[in-house]
């Protein structure tokens, strides 16, 4: 008992230390002390004599015009009487604010900021708030507004280094707010945007039931709603029941008049919740990681979207450079061109991304039909350094639906392109209804190590509602159990887009020894029709590349079948050039007997047999696949022929002929129109 009451006496005194000070319209900075009844003038006057932690500066309704910068010391609480407690400054300097809390790192501020409207003069005023090196630092029922650079700016740092500070700041809370008109973009700075609400070296920091709008200030000149602070270094943040509403995206590609992101974040390091918002303008990430947290960003129940269908590309949420453990799940994104988009650059990746239950509802643009965004687009972005590529593993979308918007459909609903490597991708149970080309599309197909298309409703897509690769298909592919509604019609083939394009790509990236192989197999031939012993030089040469680039890529039945192709170059070679005593050839163009004929389809099984059992024992699902079947047979025929020829059996032709009748149609549902059109 005793030690209860010596704890509220000790709480007692504590209070009676903390003191109320006012400032007045109707007081005096000369003859004032701040007393209730005798006022100060100015909130400078009052935050020069009021720096003991616990004390409060209390601002009755009325205009301030303060002109030197109002500094708060750490521990002073600043409150108002709601939107009629205005504040403004003179002070109109660059890189300026009206209201400063600067400390070095690791501060506990402990103190609020509330019922206060800011007011930047129609732009005159550059920044509105700073709050740097401070934890515990609680913004509340203010009103920001019109100010030139930026509105506010918490940041864990001290200075302008855009590094992760050595003590984050904590415990930071912004809510309740109202932020108009505080972010600029395409300044006498540079173009580079800035924020209403600026965030950097924050962890656990809550910001709430704000209303943020940036879409005042005529095209280009508008800036974000929620943007980073020397480069972000964010952990722990949650970010809820906000308003959020960006001016409509005006260019024609992203840094011209601006940018799409209502919100802007930089290395976030885990934690980061983002829920129950409603936001016009796109939602940007750029290097993403879980750290110590179970997930980096998890992004649930927003609605993202535009008034109407912009003709410029509207983004709904972007993931850039590298992005780990990120949930998507139970948002709308509307009326947008492109829902979900992850950008990789600089040989990072995207790993462990869920994409769960949500609803993508008119996808596209205005500018009607054609390549104008996505459900999901996942593609390489610029390119750093020379490192162009990215790779993929553990990608789950299900239970999404994705609807293109009617007359203004994209070409695909779910998008990859220009991955290096790409593990696993799953798509279940997803609807996918009403794009040009297909539900599902790939650039390459071949990196695609296991793609499961599962469970889901397609309607009204191209392609008969099938996924479209180019340039080879996924290693390990199932396509299983759709429903496609037959109700709905599937668009029309499209020439450019299923012949042309894949084309164009394929040269676009072939290669120099793949070039010199394809020139060396039509020498080789030409050389073959005249009987002459150097098709083997360069037949062999092409064996050789193609062992090498099967090797590459880890192909076994390539590798298999150009191994044994150079072996047969060099016995063909061998028997061709014997000679009797006379000097004639002893392996003379002759036609198979029967013994021969049977001897080459024992050969043939025998061959086929052990390249389809290879496929098998390597691949689980080739025993599904009738692909693996159909390899096997021309690998089969290829080494029959070629077995053939060196015996100089006119059947050679023949297995040969047949293989290239075979291969065609295999090519061509690989998804190599350009090896089908070259045989």
């Amino acid at each position: 008992m005793r030690i209860f009451f010596n704890l509220l006496l000790f709480l007692f005194l504590q209070q009676s230390y903390a003191a109320t000070y006012y400032v007045s319209t109707t007081g005096s900075d000369v003859t004032g002390n701040g007393t209730v009844t005798n006022p100060w003038k100015t909130l400078y006057k009052a935050s020069t004599n009021v720096t003991e932690p616990g004390n409060i500066i209390h601002v009755k309704a009325g205009e301030y015009t303060e002109t030197l910068q109002v500094i708060l010391a750490p521990g002073v609480s600043l409150e108002g009487e709601g939107s009629n407690t205005i504040i403004r400054t003179t002070v109109n300097k660059d890189w300026g604010e009206l209201l400063s809390l600067r400390s070095p790192e690791g501060t506990n501020g402990n103190q609020e900021i509330s019922f206060l409207k800011f007011d930047g003069q129609n732009l005159s005023t550059f920044w509105g708030i700073v709050v740097s090196g401070r934890s515990n630092v609680s913004i509340h029922d203010c009103s920001i507004v019109d100010f030139s650079d930026r509105g506010v700016i918490f940041d864990g740092r001290n200075d302008n280094n855009e590094t992760a500070p050595e003590i984050f700041a904590t415990g930071n809370k912004f809510y309740n707010n109202i932020v108009s008109n505080c972010a600029a973009y395409n300044t006498h700075t540079g173009k580079y945007g800035r924020g209403c609400l600026n965030i950097g070296g924050q962890e656990g920091m809550l910001i709430y039931n704000n209303t943020i709008t940036q879409n005042q200030r005529p095209v280009g000149y508008n800036g974000f709603a929620i943007k980073y602070s020397n480069d972000g270094y964010l952990k722990g943040i949650k970010i809820y029941n906000n308003t959020i509403i960006k001016a409509p995206f005006m260019g024609k590609f992203g840094g011209d008049e601006g940018w799409d992101f209502a919100i802007e974040f930089w290395n976030v390091l885990g934690g980061m919740e983002i829920y129950g918002n409603t936001i016009q303008g796109a939602v940007d990430f750029v290097k993403t990681s879980k750290e110590t947290y179970d997930y980096a960003v998890w992004f649930h129940n927003n609605k993202i979207s535009q008034q109407v269908l912009n003709k410029h590309y509207e983004s709904g949420l972007i993931f850039e450079v590298s992005t780990e453990a990120v949930i998507v799940e139970k948002n709308i994104f509307d009326k947008v061109a492109g829902g979900i988009i992850f950008y990789s650059e600089g040989n990072r990746g995207i790993s462990d991304v869920t994409i769960r239950q949500n609803r993508f509802e008119n996808i596209g643009s205005k500018n009607g039909n054609g390549n104008n965004g996505n459900g999901i687009n996942i593609s390489r972005g610029v390119v750093m350094a020379n490192e162009a590529s990215y790779s993929i593993n553990n990608l789950s979308v299900y239970d999404n639906s994705f609807i293109a918007a009617a007359d203004n459909s994209p070409l695909y609903g779910i998008e990859i392109s220009g991955a290096e490597s790409v593990e696993k991708i799953t798509i279940q149970n997803n609807i996918i209804k009403g794009f040009i080309i297909a539900p599902v599309f790939a650039n390459p197909g071949f990196v695609i190590d296991t793609l499961l298309i599962e469970k889901n409703t397609l309607i009204g897509n191209g392609n008969n509602n099938k996924p479209f690769f180019i340039r080879g298909a996924p290693i390990n592919y199932i396509f299983k159990n759709n429903k496609i509604d037959a109700s709905v019609k599937s668009p029309g083939f499209n020439f450019k887009q299923q012949v042309l394009r894949p084309v164009y790509y394929e040269l676009k990236a072939i290669t120099v020894p793949e070039c010199m192989a394809m020139l060396a197999l039509f020498i080789a031939l030409w050389f073959c029709r005249r009987e002459n012993i150097y098709t083997y030089i360069p037949a062999a040469g092409a064996a050789l590349i193609y062992f090498l680039l099967f090797l590459q890529n880890g192909a076994i039945i390539g590798i298999f079948t150009a191994a044994c192709v150079m072996a047969l170059c060099g016995y063909g070679w061998r028997v061709w050039l014997k000679r009797d005593r006379r000097g004639h050839r002893i392996i003379r163009i002759t036609n198979s007997s029967k013994k021969d004929i049977t001897k080459q389809l024992l050969l043939f099984f025998a061959v086929f047999l052990l390249l389809y059992l290879l496929q098998v024992l390597l691949n689980k699902n080739a025993a599904i696949s009738g692909f693996a079947i159909v390899s096997a047979f021309v690998c089969a025929t290829i080494l029959t022929g070629t077995w053939l020829i060196t015996n100089k059996k006119i059947e050679g032709c023949y297995w040969w002929l047949l293989s290239c009748i075979v291969a065609i149609p295999l090519f061509y549902a690989a998804h190599y129109l350009l090896y089908s059109f070259a045989l």
